[in-house]
């Protein structure tokens, strides 16, 4: 290595073994010692020179594309938050504060894993049950009740057509049927801090303003005037005292109720018929704000379901700091971005370098609980059964528990001496969750939330967001929510620094979104197949889609 490619990333690759070496300027030289061979590809997988004619395309990505600033590269979870900065003890930890290059790295060829046969059906070589680790919490008292639920979702492989993905009427089906009758997350209730505080929020072509009305209080409205129908805002705004319509200057205040009818003489008999704005149903949860357009639509509780209230009542959500707040659009269909953050399975291919240091995650739980699913939940992931590396229980166990101590120690750091209300398996936990249709909260300390929406009436294009939301000490004031940052469809993900690390994995799933999104349309036969257990999360939202759309089965 010269004195030039020393600072430059270098990694073997957790499969082939093979050396991808970054040269600079996008270029990527790779060296397979097994053949002999080398070859140098640009980092869109582009071919160069050399014997060694085929690279990793996101290997290629990740030493070699678009990077964090230098001192970034930074775990998510571990980010610092405002002047709280779990860093501190991370850097204690024997074994952990020191640089990525002086920890052995795991590298063993791919091999087909035969699975095996559970109470529940087939899972990973890898898969434990989850009492095995509840069992073995050293605080089993702390356990919440619903961590020993489980509810694997039935049935077998699903197809689902392509047209799906985009064909129009699908779209337009999906605002009747979806966005005008689900609830669904408009803000969290630090975006609009103060009295007459509102933003706009948009879901396909509906738009809908949602302000606080008083210290707890939260209302939203159809972002239109009762008159000749003009936006009535076009941008957020704060401490409003009404809405104004720019157009006639008829007037509502912030509680929907009518101030000004300019040239009322002219409308006899109409000011009662617009004297108050329509208003959707409001809702709050966890810090967010909810809304749903169907007057008839059933409570947020009873939407969401007591297994997702219970599994969040001690993480303390609505607690917790903005600190980023970042999203992109992107050229595929909301409902295949999303299915890339639904499933485990793509991580062998899409986020090899996860490997390096721990499993493949084929040992990943599912649960689907009516609207509310659940990825991920409590496990060790230290197999990789894809590549015949299967942990004992008592590894399991012992990977286990390191995990939550490391966790533990680093929550120290912002939350002081909360961290011994949790048991063990709270600590490790940094479950994927879905609620139905497209709203993302994970579980545990993870910080993440995404939120998948269509770009206007385009089903060719949507919106993806990401939050993260650091947990906060309960007596310590909260800074401002971080606002959001919007990146265009061919800015890289990690322009958004203050995402760290998973900057750089949205950067590997949107390499292949799209790609797909453009493979649906020559695809034969045309359907999609979603497995029986590691895509279930995928099957049980298209089962709930068409029931929701009246389509039949496939349709």
């Amino acid at each position: 290595m010269t004195d030039a490619t020393a600072s430059l990333r270098r990694e073997p690759h957790p499969i082939s073994g093979a050396i991808y070496q970054e040269l600079g300027d996008g270029r990527v030289r790779v060296e397979d010692p097994s053949k002999g061979k080398w070859g140098v590809f640009n980092w869109d997988g582009t071919w160069v020179e050399g014997e060694l004619t085929q690279a990793d395309l996101h290997y290629l990505r990740y030493i070699g594309g678009p990077n964090l600033p230098e001192g970034r590269d930074i775990f998510w979870t571990m980010l610092p938050a405002a002047d709280l900065n779990p860093l501190k003890a991370l850097a204690a930890i024997p074994g952990r504060g020191g640089s990525d290059a002086q920890r052995p790295k795991i590298i063993a060829p791919y091999v087909p894993g035969p699975g095996k046969e559970t109470p529940d059906g087939p899972r990973s070589s890898g898969h434990f049950p989850v009492e095995v680790f509840l069992e073995n919490d050293r605080h089993k008292d702390r356990i919440p009740e619903i961590y020993r639920k489980s509810a694997p979702y039935p049935g077998g492989p699903k197809k689902v057509p392509v047209a799906r993905f985009f064909d129009k009427k699908y779209h337009d089906l999906e605002v009747e049927h979806l966005w005008k009758k689900v609830w669904q997350m408009a803000c969290r209730e630090d975006d609009i801090p103060e009295v007459g505080d509102y933003l706009i929020y948009t879901i396909a072509h509906l738009e809908f303003l949602v302000v606080r009305t008083a210290e707890n209080t939260f209302k939203a409205y159809p972002n239109a005037c009762l008159h000749r129908g003009r936006r009535l805002c076009n941008h957020d705004g704060k401490k409003a005292a009404m809405f104004r319509c720019p157009y006639h200057g008829w007037s509502w205040g912030i509680d929907g109720g009518m101030k000004d009818l300019t040239c009322e003489w002219d409308f006899p008999g109409v000011r009662q018929e617009v004297s108050n704005l329509p208003e959707a149903k409001v809702a709050t949860w966890g810090g967010f704000v909810f809304i749903n357009p169907d007057p008839d639509a059933v409570s947020f509780e009873e939407y969401a379901g007591p297994e997702m209230l219970q599994h969040y009542a001690k993480l303390r959500m609505a607690d917790r700091y903005k600190h980023a707040h970042v999203g992109r659009v992107i050229r595929a269909n909301w409902k295949l971005m999303m299915e890339a953050f639904l499933e485990a399975y793509h991580s062998i291919a899409t986020h090899p370098q996860l490997m390096l240091a721990g499993g493949d995650l084929a040992e990943s739980r599912y649960d689907v609980f009516g609207n509310w699913s659940r990825l991920g939940h409590v496990n060790s992931s230290g197999s990789s059964p894809q590549r015949g590396i299967l942990m004992s229980e008592e590894q399991t166990l012992d990977a286990f528990r390191m995990a939550a101590d490391i966790n533990r120690l680093m929550m120290r750091e912002l939350i002081g001496d909360e961290v011994d209300e949790f048991s063990d398996a709270e600590m490790v936990e940094q479950t994927f969750n879905q609620l139905f249709p497209n709203f993302h909260p994970w579980g545990g300390w993870a910080r993440i939330v995404y939120r998948f929406r269509p770009n206007g009436d385009n089903p060719e294009e949507c919106l993806m967001e990401a939050m993260l939301l650091a947990p906060w000490p309960k007596d310590k004031p909260r800074p401002p929510a971080a606002r959001l940052r919007m990146l265009g469809p061919d800015d890289p993900w990690v322009t958004a620094d203050e995402l760290g690390t998973l900057a750089r994995i949205f950067d590997q799933d949107c390499g292949n979104v799209p790609d797909t999104h453009r493979g649906l349309k020559f695809k034969q036969p045309p359907y999609v197949i979603y497995s029986a257990y590691q895509e279930s999360i995928i099957r049980a939202f298209h089962d709930k889609y068409e029931q929701k759309l009246g389509l039949a089965e496939g349709e």
